[in-house]
């Protein structure tokens, strides 16, 4: 399976796509409100009430055709963190039928 990364200067407000999201070590998602519609940002948000937050990320499938992927961007990553990090990544984006991905760079 291939996965297709779009890169892109512009903001795709409250996107229908799979979304990755880099957020704190507390998973605070407060800065991302403008990719997600209100439902996504308050469902999101009970549900990491809920979770152990010492994980390195999170899959939300909101719908078939809709998954958000929270990654948590720790303090002092070492090369050998970073690279357990990005393969968690890619087991998670592997894993389903899902093949386009809108990644936010802004931590």
């Amino acid at each position: 399976m291939s996965i297709k990364i779009n890169y892109s200067n512009k903001i795709s407000s409250k996107s229908s796509a799979n979304l990755v999201l880099f957020v704190d070590e507390k998973f605070n998602i407060n800065g991302l409100k403008k990719y997600l519609s209100n439902s996504e940002f308050s469902y999101i948000n009970d549900l990491l009430k809920t979770n152990d937050l010492k994980k390195n990320l999170f899959v939300f499938e909101l719908s078939s055709k809709k998954k958000i992927i929270l990654i948590s961007i720790k303090k002092d990553l070492r090369n050998f963190d970073i690279e357990n990090l990005g393969s968690e990544f890619y087991r998670s984006t592997n894993y389903g039928k899902n093949s386009e991905y809108f990644i936010n760079l802004t931590v």
